[in-house]
């Protein structure tokens, strides 16, 4: 099985300021734009709580690099352990890939805005993303070793994860089928970090002094963001909708505002 010491180069970092922070690898410390950086957990876990979808990347048992939308759902243990689950389709390829000790990589993204500036080279776009690295951790290390059991509890944490008490809600006994069709990969997060950019137009002096050019060029943001629409039921739904369900846009929303920094003091 491979480890953080031998298959991660670690740098030694300050960390002070950042008490809930991880340990630094070399090739997640910003050096490009360093000041967008940053190393805390709640940010960090923010921000894959707040996307639908992550990008998981690996190699395959080809030695071909692949890239594969996933649904993310984090879980934080009583000794200070992170992991993330991913479930999906147990034939496909990460699935069939899946290992003890595999090398994982998560990105998530959130984009707030386009950047518009007196340049093209200047265009840029306000964005907070994370991205996490770690390895598959068997799920025999838990539950005493009952590996349906533990694998049950990341389905029930993932399908809770998109929608709070979802789970709860439905037929939650997976059958037999159910669970044979279903792969779940459990991640122990090894280190990560953040990046986020919430700047305007940053232009040159050369151009801000350049009085034609700035007449004549419209320059600001332009947000957006992503929004939970009212819910749409099927055609054999309850009448009456439940809370859970009824509170999602506010979920969705809350998500989305916890994945900011911490304002500065």
């Amino acid at each position: 099985m491979l480890n953080e010491e031998t298959h991660f180069e670690k740098t030694k970092l300050n960390t002070v300021n950042h008490p809930l922070s991880y340990f630094l690898l070399s090739s997640l410390t910003r050096h490009r734009y360093a000041k967008r950086g940053h190393y805390d957990k709640r940010l960090i876990f923010a921000i894959v709580r707040a996307v639908p979808v992550v990008h998981v990347a690996f190699v395959d048992r080809d030695g071909l690099p692949q890239c594969v939308p996933m649904v993310a759902a984090i879980e934080e243990t009583e000794d200070d352990e992170v992991f993330v689950y991913l479930h999906g389709s147990s034939v496909t390829r990460i699935m069939k890939n899946n290992g003890e000790g595999e090398p994982l990589c998560i990105t998530a993204t959130l984009v707030d805005a386009f950047v518009m500036s007196l340049t093209p080279f200047h265009h840029s776009v306000r964005y907070r993303s994370a991205v996490l690295h770690g390895t598959t951790f068997p799920f025999s290390e838990s539950y005493d070793g009952d590996v349906e059991a533990a694998k049950v509890h990341a389905l029930h944490v993932t399908t809770n994860a998109i929608c709070s008490q979802r789970w709860e809600n439905t037929r939650s006994s997976p059958t037999s089928a159910e669970m044979k069709a279903t792969g779940v990969i459990r991640l122990r997060v090894e280190s990560a970090s953040a990046k986020v950019n919430e700047t305007g137009p940053n232009d040159e002096a050369k151009d801000l002094n350049n009085e034609e050019l700035v007449t004549k060029t419209w320059t600001g943001i332009l947000p957006f963001k992503m929004v939970a629409g009212d819910p749409q039921p099927s055609s054999y739904s309850c009448k009456e909708v439940p809370s859970h369900i009824r509170d999602f846009q506010a979920e969705f929303e809350a998500k989305d505002r916890a994945a900011f920094p911490e304002p500065k003091k």
